[in-house]
């Protein structure tokens, strides 16, 4: 099966802050839940989370990428969303909307720095 993929990816698990753009989505529940990715890549991100994400919605993140300890905001569309434990977390995937460049070059960085030995 060939991978229909655009963009390389890594799979690692990286710290995020996920802001839903919304607000809160019921009074006295937090709008921004600590998760980790499983993989990322310069077009997205798929995450474990405990965030009650919906294919559509777009959300803030915040991204510490582990490796490179640098860290960068987005904001990202999430594209699709099932449930791994019961109701309680979830995996999604999301699409990043327009990095700016100074996002996009530490991202470029950290998936592509550690390659060829360098670090």
């Amino acid at each position: 099966m060939r991978d229909r993929r655009r963009d390389v990816r890594i799979a690692e698990e990286n710290k995020v802050a996920v802001c839903l753009m919304t607000g809160e989505v019921r009074p006295g529940e937090p709008t921004v839940y600590h998760s980790l990715t499983r993989d990322i890549s310069l077009g997205g991100v798929r995450l474990m989370t405990a965030a009650p994400l919906e294919p559509g919605t777009r959300v803030r993140l915040d991204i510490t990428l582990g490796r490179t300890r640098k860290r960068f905001r987005a904001v990202a569309e999430v594209r699709w969303v099932r449930e791994l434990y019961g109701r309680d977390v979830f995996e999604a995937g999301l699409r990043f909307e327009g990095l700016d460049p100074e996002a996009e070059f530490a991202l470029m960085d950290h998936i592509f720095g550690g390659r060829n030995g360098r670090e």
